[in-house]
C-alpha cells in the first residue's frame, strides 16, 4: 500500500492519519475535509467554546498545523469529497479533481437534523455539529436572553446547563418523558431532568413543537402541542445526527442506519474502510449499532488505520461516553437490557453514586455520576460479561475490583 485518502477532517480522520504515521506508514495520507478547521474535539463546543467565545481554541485541535507539514500530510481543507470512483482508486472533489488511492478511509461523520417546519432556518435558530455552529450559537446566549432548546439528548441537555451558566433564561422542551431517556433509562433520565429543574431548567416534557413564530427572520415564540406558547430570543435544536452516508451509498456499498463495517472496520468493497459516527458496526451485545461518541470515533479510526496496513484487527467493543452538566459528571457504558435488573450504589440524592444494569445476573451496563473511579473498573466488568449478585454490587464497601479476580 503506497496511499491513503480519508475523507473526515474530524476527530476520527484526525486518530487515523496520526495512527498510520505512529505505526510507521511512510506513504502519501491525503485527509479531505469540507470545514476550513483541521480535526478538532467536538464535546468543549457545547461547554468552553459556548462560556467563552472569544477565549482561545487551540486545545480543541488535536495537533498544531506544523505537525501535519512534519508528517506529510497533504490538508484538503474547505473541500468537499463529491464521489468516490472505486474503478479509478481515488476521490473526486468538488471541480472534478481526483486524489488517488489505494486504501481509503470514510470518517464522514453526520449532520444535525433539521426541523421540518417554518423557522427551521431562521437567524437565532441554532444547530450544533461544527466550530462555526458553536461561535454562531454563543453569540445569542447572553445573559438574560431567552432560550428554548428543542430535544434534551445529550447535545441539548448539555447546551440548557451551558446556557442557564451565562445567565439565559432557558426553556427545554423534549416530547419523550425524560431528558436523555433513551440512554440513561427512565429512573435515572427522571432523575435528570430533576437535576435540570433544580438548576432552574423550565423543563416541559412529554411535549412536542407544533409551530415557530417568526418576525423579520428571527423566532420570536415557540408554540407547544399542550397549547402554550413560549416567548424567546433564541432557539436551540438537538434532535440527533443524520449520518453523511451518501458517498458510500452511490458508491455502492452496504449502508443502513451509517456504513455498514465489520471488525475490521472495512466495508463491502475491500479497499474502503469507515470509523466514527457514521460507521454501523457490529454491536456488542449483538444486532448492528452506530456509536456518536467521542471515544468510538477515537479508537475505530485507529483501529481502521491498522487493519488498512493488513494488521489483525477485532474492534468490538461496548461503547462508553460522558456528559458533563451542571456539577455533573454522567458517563455510562454498555447498554441497558429490556429485562434489566437495575442496583444502586451509593446515594442517588448526594449525586455521587453508581448503577449497574443486569440480565440474568451478568453486568451489561453501568453509570456513573461524579464516580469516575467505580466506572474505570465498571467498564471491564461490561467488556468481559462479568456477572454479580446485586447485593455486593450495592455495597459501597465491597470492592468492585474483586470481581475482575473471578473467572470469567
Amino acid at each position: 500500500m503506497k496511499s491513503v485518502a480519508v475523507v473526515g477532517a474530524n476527530l476520527a480522520g484526525g486518530r487515523a492519519v496520526e495512527a498510520l504515521r505512529t505505526a510507521g506508514f511512510e506513504g502519501a495520507i491525503t485527509l479531505i475535509g469540507e470545514e476550513p478547521w483541521r480535526p478538532y474535539e467536538r464535546p468543549p463546543l457545547s461547554k468552553e467554546v459556548l462560556w467563552d467565545p472569544k477565549g482561545s481554541t487551540d486545545e480543541l485541535f488535536l495537533h498544531e498545523e506544523a505537525w501535519y507539514e512534519k508528517n506529510r500530510i497533504d490538508l484538503r481543507l474547505g473541500e468537499r469529497a463529491e464521489a468516490l470512483d472505486l474503478s479509478a482508486g481515488a476521490v473526486q472533489l468538488q471541480g472534478g479533481k481526483l486524489v488517488e488511492a489505494d486504501r481509503i478511509l470514510l470518517a464522514t461523520g453526520g449532520a444535525a437534523r433539521r426541523l421540518n417546519m417554518e423557522g427551521a432556518d431562521a437567524v437565532n435558530l441554532h444547530y450544533l455539529r461544527t466550530l462555526g455552529d458553536a461561535s454562531r450559537m454563543a453569540a445569542d446566549l447572553t445573559d438574560g436572553a431567552r432560550v428554548v432548546i428543542i430535544g434534551m439528548g445529550v447535545i441539548g441537555a448539555e447546551v440548557a446547563a451551558s446556557a442557564l451558566k451565562l445567565g439565559c433564561q432557558v426553556t427545554a422542551v423534549e416530547p419523550l418523558a425524560a431528558p436523555m431517556i433513551r440512554a440513561l433509562g427512565p429512573q435515572f433520565g427522571h432523575w435528570l431532568g430533576e437535576e435540570h429543574r433544580r438548576q432552574g431548567v423550565d423543563t416541559r416534557f412529554g411535549c412536542g413543537v407544533v409551530a415557530m413564530k417568526v418576525v423579520d427572520e428571527r423566532v420570536t415564540a415557540v408554540e407547544l402541542d399542550d397549547g402554550s406558547q413560549v416567548e424567546c430570543d433564541a432557539v436551540v435544536v438537538g434532535i440527533g445526527i443524520d449520518p453523511e452516508i451518501s458517498l458510500a451509498r452511490d458508491a455502492g456499498l452496504k449502508t443502513s442506519n451509517g456504513i455498514r463495517v465489520d471488525r475490521q472496520c472495512r466495508t463491502s468493497n475491500p479497499m474502503v474502510f469507515a470509523a466514527g459516527d457514521v460507521a454501523e458496526q457490529d454491536g456488542f451485545f449483538g444486532g448492528h449499532i452506530r456509536h456518536e461518541t467521542y471515544q468510538n470515533a477515537s479508537d475505530q479510526a485507529a483501529a481502521a488505520a491498522m487493519a488498512m496496513l493488513g494488521q489483525e484487527v477485532d474492534y468490538h467493543k461496548p461503547v462508553w461516553y460522558w456528559s458533563d452538566q451542571f456539577d455533573l459528571n454522567i458517563q455510562f457504558c454498555g447498554h441497558i437490557p429490556m429485562d434489566a435488573q437495575v442496583t444502586v450504589r451509593g446515594d442517588m440524592e448526594s449525586n455521587v453514586f453508581s448503577a449497574f444494569f443486569q440480565s440474568g445476573g451478568i453486568i451489561e451496563g453501568m453509570l456513573a455520576i461524579n464516580n469516575a473511579r467505580d466506572m474505570g473498573i465498571g467498564k471491564r466488568l461490561v467488556e468481559r460479561r462479568l456477572a454479580a449478585d446485586a447485593a455486593s454490587l450495592a455495597d459501597a464497601d465491597f470492592s468492585l475490583r474483586d470481581l475482575l479476580k473471578a473467572p470469567r
